[in-house]
């Protein structure tokens, strides 16, 4: 526990040594006129366009396109009058190439006093390195932004996975695939989205505040309506209210919203999650398994542009057909009251047919 302590002390020292030193350099720039947090900056490519373009480039190749990239200065590695860098955007990382030759020897100055984390706006050519990597051989740069704080050890990321969730900031700066996480769940809401509207079903919102939670069996938040003088839920579940509507006449609605549950936490169960429901009038659990077929597929094709995926090696096809043995098999979990002996037994045969198969 002893070590643990001075370990998170020593950490506590090091940055404040860090923030102090880069104040230093922040008012530093500021006596020379150097704004160091400007409003604007345009930019005409991304890392990942570039990448697209010229992935194929053989080494020492020179381009001769001029590019404006904006991004975050994730490493640096000096050579004398030869400085490279990796500039990291929202896309991925570029290798930037900065001489004297090019800057002059202020601005490469200026260059290597960059420190990680600071972000920078870029002007300069497409070219290969004589390794043949992609890079930007750079003719002019501004500062964007000045990092005050060291960022954590950029090889191995936040290892800590109370770190990562409680700065999540930090673990998108660092991990590709946390970055990569975000941008899926993105696609599959938007591809969620365009596909109930395509089936014809209207979006809604639905109050948060309700005077009692209802819709599902959870423990809600407890709030006061001060204009009301009343306690007030925060919803567990949509259910409810989109039932209503389709009473009020909405043969198809459905909400893509957040609802809030009391309860454990840990880093797969969040107290607040985003849910997704929806209804149909004049439908069944087919019409149901086709709209849950479609959706699948539709998030597959958007997030990763194939429903095939490999899960622990082995290749799987989410382009998904719901058997009706599996939702009778559902049903009859549920309990004898739902469907009647000769119904049951016809499920079970077909479930016991099916286990035997695999």
């Amino acid at each position: 526990m002893a070590a643990a302590d001075e370990t998170k002390k020593e950490a506590r020292e090091f940055q404040a040594e860090t923030r102090a030193h880069r104040l230093a350099k922040l008012d530093a720039l500021r006596e020379r006129g150097v704004e160091p947090y400007p409003v604007r900056y345009d930019r005409d490519s991304t890392a990942a366009a570039l990448r697209e373009e010229f992935g194929d480039l053989a080494a020492g190749a020179d381009t001769g396109k001029v590019v404006h990239l904006a991004g975050r200065v994730m490493g640096e590695r000096r050579h004398g009058g030869l400085d490279f860098a990796d500039l990291q955007d929202e896309t991925g990382q570029v290798q930037l190439i900065v001489t004297r030759g090019e800057v002059g020897g202020e601005g490469l100055h200026d260059f290597s006093d960059l420190d990680l984390g600071d972000w920078i706006g870029v002007e300069g050519t497409v070219v290969a390195s004589d390794k043949g990597e992609l890079s930007v051989r750079v003719d002019k740069f501004e500062l964007l932004s000045k990092s005050l704080r060291a960022l954590p050890d950029i090889r191995h990321g936040l290892i800590d996975p109370e770190a990562r969730y409680r700065r999540r900031y930090l673990d998108l700066i660092l991990d590709e695939p946390s970055r990569r996480v975000f941008a899926i769940r993105a696609q599959v809401i938007s591809a969620t989205r365009r596909t109930l509207l395509d089936k014809g079903f209207t979006e809604v919102e639905t109050p948060v505040l309700l005077d009692q939670a209802g819709g599902a069996a959870a423990k809600p938040f407890i709030t006061h309506h001060n204009a009301l003088d009343i306690d007030m839920t925060l919803r567990i579940a949509l259910e409810l209210n989109l039932k209503r509507l389709i009473v009020g006449g909405m043969n198809r609605v459905f909400e893509i919203g957040r609802v809030f549950r009391n309860e454990g936490v840990d880093t797969r169960h969040n107290p607040e999650f985003t849910l997704l429901e929806a209804y149909q009038a004049f439908g069944d659990y087919e019409d149901m398994m086709e709209l849950t077929e479609a959706i699948v597929e539709a998030c597959c094709l958007e997030a990763i542009g194939t429903t095939v995926v490999s899960i622990n090696g082995k290749e799987v096809d989410l382009k998904i057909k719901v058997d009706p043995a599996i939702i009778g098999g559902l049903v009859v979990k549920l309990g004898s009251r739902m469907v009647d002996s000769s119904l049951r037994t016809k499920l079970n045969a077909i479930r016991h047919a099916m286990k035997e198969a695999r």
